[in-house]
C-alpha cells in the first residue's frame, strides 16, 4: 500500500531540498505548482470560469491566462484571491488525484504531493501524511535573497504574506526543521520515513 505524502512549508525553508531527498529515496513526486500552471494554461473549463469572474482582461493576445494581470487583481484583494482559489483548486485536485493513482498503478511505494498550499487547498485530505518544512525567519530571508536575487525588503514581504510557523506545526503530522546542515536535513528526512514505516503512516510529532 502506497503512502501519499503531502509536502508543504514556508518559503525559504527548504521544501525543495526535502522533496529532492525524498525523490532520491525512491518517492514519486508530483509538483502541485506545475499541475496548477498546466491547468490554468490548458484546461478550457478552468480558463472559462476564470474569465467569467475576472473578465477577459486577464487573457493575453493568444487567449492564455496573463499571470501578471491576474496577479494584480488578486494579490491586493483577499476576497479576490479567495475566489481565485475557489475556482482553480477543484481542477487542480482532480488532476493531482489522477497523477497519484497513476503513480500507485506503476508501483510507487511513496507518492509526494509537493505544494505551497497543500493544506489550504484541501489536497491534504487525500494524503496519508502531511509533512511541513520550517526554518527560522532570518535563515529563510537569507535563502530567498540568494535564490531569487531580490532585496531584503521584498523578501520580508514574501515572508510576511505567508502563514506563521504555528499553522504548519498544528496542521502537520511531521515538521522538519531545516536550520542546520544538508547532512542533518537528510538525517531528519530519514527519521520521518523510518517513523512512517514503523507506524503505518501518521504519528504527530516534530522531528
Amino acid at each position: 500500500m502506497a503512502n501519499i505524502i503531502g509536502l508543504t512549508g514556508q518559503t525559504g525553508a527548504g521544501k525543495s531540498s526535502v522533496r529532492e531527498l525524498l525523490r532520491s529515496k525512491g518517492a514519486a513526486v508530483i509538483d502541485a505548482d506545475t499541475v496548477a500552471h498546466d491547468i490554468t494554461d490548458n484546461n478550457l473549463d478552468c480558463i472559462y470560469d476564470l474569465v467569467s469572474h475576472f473578465s477577459c482582461l486577464i487573457l493575453d493576445e493568444k487567449g492564455k491566462i496573463n499571470r501578471k494581470a491576474l496577479g494584480k487583481k488578486v494579490f491586493s484583494d483577499p476576497k479576490e484571491l479567495a475566489m481565485l482559489n475557489k475556482i482553480v483548486f477543484p481542477y487542480i485536485l482532480e488532476a493531482i488525484e489522477h497523477e497519484v493513482l497513476g503513480n500507485i498503478a506503476k508501483g510507487a511505494e511513496n507518492v509526494v504531493i509537493d505544494g505551497a498550499t497543500v493544506i489550504e487547498s484541501g489536497c491534504g485530505k487525500m494524503c496519508d501524511v502531511l509533512v511541513s518544512v520550517v526554518a527560522e525567519e532570518e535563515t529563510r530571508l537569507t535563502r530567498i535573497i540568494k535564490r531569487d536575487g531580490i532585496t531584503k525588503s521584498d523578501a520580508e514581504k514574501r515572508v510576511r504574506a505567508q502563514k506563521p510557523e504555528e499553522f504548519y506545526t498544528e496542521n502537520s503530522d511531521y515538521v522538519i526543521r531545516n536550520d542546520s546542515t544538508p547532512a542533518e536535513l537528510e538525517r531528519r528526512v530519514n527519521s520521518v520515513l523510518k517513523n512512517m514505516l514503523l507506524t503505518g503512516s501518521k504519528n504527530s510529532r516534530e522531528d
